[in-house]
């Protein structure tokens, strides 16, 4: 009887959580789920598939560019901002979702990392396409990405029925708090630098309170220009501060991609991608393991897939039979966990950013100033069956169809995609700030734009330089209007007693520990990342 009695607790455990589950699903949830389905398909012509099937090209190719993932992604998120939230939403979450499917090709083909520098793949993956198996590694590579981007898009499913009880309960004193925890938290655990994410968090909150002040009816820090009088314009703000900045560091790095290694690499593209994917089904826990480790770490504010990808690593590496000794010399299980947790972090990130105005990582951050820009509120409003749970709904459609829609296309042509890594910086760079201006021009179509761009990229690029984290500039700029707006109605309605009420006290606990943990699995991360590489550099010198 004591021996099962830890089964007889995990079965009473269970049942209760499916029981409560059940109490938060209703006739309206699923009416939103059918809603979402229909606002996507039901259509004629569906536009909202037609534009993300449009994407995908453009999607796969930016993320082969060298730097050309972030950049793109403002680009797309700039002429979003004129067409409708169900049309806009779909196709940013469609072209992010793509383009994280390109980050496995530069890391397994060429052994360099992709966008969000995912080396814990090219340890293992680059090894294996080395000895003559690259399709063997993509082929499981991109299993793992499928599933593990399934996974995801249904724990942010899961999840809604939970928040919409919750968001419930609060409001404007627990909204405003989330809204200043949402800029302090994304500032502590921005690239480690706990001073210098404050620091500009407060810069961005300035900056967010230029303009007319609707609660005090009179204009604030506007120096007398009538371009200030709306605010600072956040479309020229997001392509200086980020596309600028990447696209300045790729032609002052003149990063070539090696060609004969390229040739080298193409030769073995496609073999045994069936096999690779078959040896990834086999490894079905592991899969689950790591696609759940990106979904938790994916929800934690501020840390996105980098640290999933080296946790997931880390955790095949202690529990997969000798993984110990095999881990770093081309074992497929060391490309499976990092690519599960790959995919898994897009429906983790959206958590805390749909729902709590919280991005989950850096790009997140831009998709949380878009989402003002168009006009959809974070918060309760995602999951309110009579205003956007349909289209919250519709994300986990966009997730789940962008990955059966990419996997395919990417494993056939992989060798081919791989060409478009060789593109020279100088080359690509003028393309791109020529279609990024371009972007931050056509938002109002005001010359002014281009000047605020010009000054945002100017500071961007000192910020990058001397390693100051730019994503809570941004938050703070996008929150400041809100931030206010809660305060004020809060300090109104009840005072200072409003730091005393439940709710209040509740979220500043789950906040806190959520940014303590964030902290410690960043620190951790970063730990087994110098370790492992260490050991990767004293391997090769003895070698």
């Amino acid at each position: 009887m004591v021996n099962r009695l830890p089964l007889i607790i995990g079965v009473v455990v269970t049942a209760a959580l499916v029981w409560a589950y059940t109490q938060t699903v209703d006739g309206a949830f699923f009416g939103a789920a059918a809603d979402g389905a229909n606002r996507l398909f039901g259509a004629w012509p569906p536009w909202p598939i037609i534009a993300l099937v449009l994407m995908i090209p453009i999607a796969i190719a930016s993320g082969l560019m060298p730097g050309g993932g972030l950049p793109f992604l403002v680009v797309v998120l700039a002429f979003a901002t004129e067409l409708d939230a169900f049309i806009a939403l779909p196709l940013v979450i469609g072209y992010m979702a793509a383009n994280d499917l390109t980050e496995p090709i530069p890391s397994i083909l060429l052994g360099i990392p992709g966008a969000r520098s995912s080396q814990a793949t090219i340890l293992d993956g680059y090894p294996l396409a080395r000895q003559g198996h690259a399709g063997y590694a993509l082929g499981a590579s991109y299993t793992s990405s499928l599933i593990g981007g399934i996974i995801g898009g249904v724990a942010l499913l899961a999840v809604l029925p939970f928040a919409r009880s919750l968001l419930t309960l609060f409001g404007e004193a627990e909204f405003f708090l989330l809204a200043l925890l949402g800029v302090a938290s994304v500032g502590i655990v921005s690239a480690g630098a706990v001073v210098k994410g404050l620091l500009t968090a407060c810069l961005g909150l300035f900056i967010g309170m230029i303009g007319f002040v609707n609660i005090a009816q009179e204009t604030r820090a506007t120096f007398g220009l009538d371009y200030l009088y709306d605010g600072v314009n956040i479309v020229p703000v997001v392509v200086g501060l980020f596309a600028i900045p990447e696209i300045a560091d790729l032609v002052i790095s003149k990063t070539p991609v090696a060609k004969e290694r390229l040739s080298e690499m193409l030769k073995e593209g496609n073999r045994d991608v069936s096999r690779g994917m078959r040896e990834a089904l086999r490894h079905k826990w592991l899969i689950t393991r790591s696609s759940l480790i990106g979904v938790f770490i994916g929800a934690m504010p501020g840390l996105g897939p980098t640290p999933a990808h080296w946790i997931a690593y880390a955790q095949a590496r202690q529990t997969e039979k000798g993984a110990v000794r095999t881990f770093g010399t081309g074992d497929i299980r060391g490309v499976i966990a990092p690519e599960s947790s790959n995919n898994s972090t897009d429906g983790g990130v959206l958590i805390p950013t749909l729902l709590f105005a919280i991005p989950g990582s850096a790009p997140m951050a831009i998709v949380l100033g878009f989402l003002f820009i168009v006009g959809i509120l974070p918060g309760a409003a995602m999951v309110d069956p009579d205003r956007d749970l349909n289209l919250t709904i519709s994300l986990v459609y966009v997730i789940v169809i962008a990955n059966i829609l990419v996997v395919p296309i990417v494993l056939r042509f992989s060798p081919t995609l791989t060409k478009v890594a060789a593109i020279p910086p100088l080359v690509l760079a003028p393309l791109v700030i020529a279609i990024v201006t371009l972007s931050a021009f056509q938002a109002n179509l005001d010359i002014s734009d281009l000047t605020t761009m010009a000054v945002f990229a100017a500071l961007g690029m000192f910020m990058k330089a001397y390693a100051w984290p730019r994503p809570p500039i941004l938050i703070a700029i996008v929150l400041a209007g809100p931030l206010e707006t809660y305060m004020s109605i809060a300090i109104q309605t009840q005072g200072v007693s409003m730091i005393w009420q439940p709710g209040f006290l509740g979220i500043l606990a789950v906040v806190v520990t959520a940014v303590y943990f964030s902290l410690r699995v960043q620190r951790a991360a970063q730990r087994l990342q110098e370790r492992t590489l260490a050991g990767e550099a004293a391997d090769d010198d003895q070698s």
